[in-house]
Parts: C-alpha cells; structure tokens; sequence
C-alpha cells in the first residue's frame, strides 16, 4: 500500500512543493501540434493564459503562495509555498470570505456573512457553519489536493465545452516533490522558468511567455518596464497582452506582481538579482537530451536587460546542481540533499505505519 499523499506532502513538515499537471495523453491541447500539417492545426495558446489566470485567482483565496510557474502546450508546472499558519490565523469569518471566492457557499453560509439575515439563522445553523468552516473549509484552503482540483477542473469544463466535446482533458492527478531544502527549491524554481527555453519554444528566460522569470523580468526591473512600453513584439509575436500571476517575492522585491508581506521571514530566501544571475547561466548549460539552448555569445541578463549591477557568477550554485537533480531521480517523491532526503524517507514510513495501524484497527476511520 503507497503512502498516502497527505503524509508523503505534509505542508507543516515541507511547505515548497514542486507540482506538475499534463494533459490527457500528452496531447497538444493548450498549444499547437507541430507534428500536424498547417492546415490541420488549431492553436490553443488562449488555454495557457486560463491557466495563469485561474492559478492567479486561487492564490489569493487560498492560503498557498505561488512561488514560479510555467505553462507549457501539454503541461504546467507550480513551485507552491503552502502556508499553514496563515490559514489557521483566519477567523471563522476571513475563512468563509475565502472559500466562497472560490466554492458556491452554502445557503446557510449566505446567511451567515449577510449581517441583514445572520440574525435570522438558528443557533444550530450558525453552529453548523462555524464548525464547518473550522474543520473542513479551513484545511481545504492550506490542501494542495483541492488546490490542484481548483485548477484543473474548471479548466478542464472549459477546454471540452469549446471543443464541444466530452471526457478528460488531464492525464490523472497531479505530481508532486516536496523540496527539502534551498537549495532544491533554487535548483526546481529555475528549472521550471528554463522549460520554453529547453523546449526550443524563447530563446531568452526573459522572453518565455507564460513563465514567472518573465513576469519577475517585466514587473520588477524598471528598466524592463520602460521597454515594455516602447515595444511590444520580439521575434514577430506578441508579447504581455495578457495578464500576470501575483507571485511570492524575494527578500528584496517591491512590486506589485509580488504579494504584499512586509514581514521578510515569509519571502522566498533569495535576491532576486541573484536568481537571474543563476537563470541566465542555467540557460548556458548544453544538455544533449534536449533541443535547444541559450547562445553562449549573447551577454549576461542584465546586460540584455540594459541595468547596470555588479553581477556575480553563480558557480557554486549550479555546480551543486546536479547532484539535487541526481538525487531527486533516485526519490522521485523529493529533492534535496543526501541527508535531507534520508529524515524525509524515515518521516514517510514512520508516519505511514502509524496510519496504516489506524486504518486496520476496528471501529477507527483514515485521516481525511
């Protein structure tokens, strides 16, 4: 019997997930299939901006952070900070407002948040709904499970009703690697935002649609802004006339992308001029397994980007990166370090054990 994932993803143990979803059969159906003639082609590109929307809508009901995202033809990935704290400091009342951004709230609910009608529930009625907004709607808002679901079902309504067909448009649920440590985090959030490039889809971080690199690029770099306004096209297409997902900021972000936290414990521990520095040279690294990437002779990021900084050569980073990777492939539910990965394995088993004996004690029911 596998472990169950509330146990292989607990959030209070390891809050930074790394999430994948694909589409059913790995199909095409957010992009353009290049194997398909011209004439038989249909391009689905408005699909990924659903997607960034949608996960954009949810960041702000729930209390889960998104930390980088890339939204491919076939799939996307997330690299989620899931912030339980923070949903467990919500009054009954903070809790209900956020669920029913997102859910059809109850009748009684209704009732319950409109002053003019609360007066009118019973005292039982009223109870039902604290305590349900206590243990059930509460721990949905920290749960990635009905994170996941949030995204992918509406999406999935969406995509077959202009298809005006039925049937799934996800291939399952989704994947998930909890990241042990910073330096997992580090090495997943730029593997995510290299994705088009290794794709051979952008030849710059900075010019990947659908990715938090551009985002971070566009909405936190003045310099970027201003070109933003002078040119709106790069390689023939258009770029920006779509919306951004907010993100979860570094320790030196000030933009309005970014959540608004003054309290740096809860941002992500990085400079963002650093984590470019490190995209950029990532994007530099030749790998034969894959079509394209980034040419050696075009300068540094910030030289592209026209800012002027002292940039620092993320060696030590990327020469750690490999082995993250490596380890990652041997664990596939993880990243991490060696030793990292190893309290996590013990943590699984043991905590799986004990849920395994409550499950086949008598009269004793799983954790939901």
């Amino acid at each position: 019997m596998p472990s169950p994932r509330a146990i292989l993803y607990d959030p209070k143990e390891n809050p930074f997930l790394h999430v994948i979803s694909r589409c059913v059969r790995r199909g095409w159906l957010c992009g353009e299939d290049p194997t398909l003639l011209k004439k038989h082609r249909k391009n689905y590109d408005h699909r990924r901006q659903w997607i960034v929307d949608r996960i954009d809508r949810l960041s702000k009901a729930f209390a889960v952070d998104i930390a980088a995202y890339a939204v491919m033809s076939n799939h996307y990935h997330l690299v989620v900070y899931i912030d339980v704290e923070r949903a467990k400091n919500w009054d009954i009342k903070q809790v209900l407002l956020h669920y029913c951004k997102v859910f059809s709230p109850h009748p009684w609910v209704k009732d319950y948040l409109d002053p003019s009608k609360r007066q009118l529930l019973t005292q039982m009625q009223t109870q039902w709904v604290e305590e349900t907004a206590d243990t059930i709607y509460r721990k949905r808002l920290y749960s990635i499970s009905w994170f996941m679901r949030s995204i992918n079902e509406p999406l999935a309504r969406m995509a077959n009703a202009e298809d005006l067909c039925k049937g799934r448009f996800w291939e399952g649920r989704f994947k998930a690697q909890a990241l042990l440590d910073q330096q997992a985090l580090l090495t997943c959030m730029a593997y995510v935002d290299l994705n088009p490039l290794r794709a051979g889809i952008a030849q710059t971080p900075e010019s990947s649609n659908y990715t938090s690199v551009q985002v971070r690029v566009e909405t936190e770099l003045p310099a970027s802004n201003h070109r933003r306004k002078k040119s709106r096209k790069t390689n023939g297409q258009r770029r920006y006339d779509y919306n951004f997902a907010r993100l979860k900021p570094f320790v030196d972000s000030e933009t309005k992308s970014s959540i608004n936290i003054k309290d740096k414990i809860h941002s992500l521990p990085f400079k963002l001029k650093d984590y470019l520095e490190l995209v950029d040279a990532s994007a530099r690294m030749a790998r034969t397994d894959k079509k394209y990437h980034m040419d050696d002779s075009l300068p540094p990021i910030f030289e592209r980007l026209e800012i002027e900084t002292n940039a620092r050569w993320w060696a030590s980073a990327m020469s750690g990166r490999s082995t993250v990777m490596a380890s990652a492939r041997q664990f596939a539910h993880a990243m991490g370090s060696a030793l990292n990965l190893k309290q996590f394995k013990e943590r699984v088993k043991q905590q799986t054990e004990t849920w395994r004996q409550q499950t086949l004690s008598p009269g004793k029911q799983p954790p939901s």
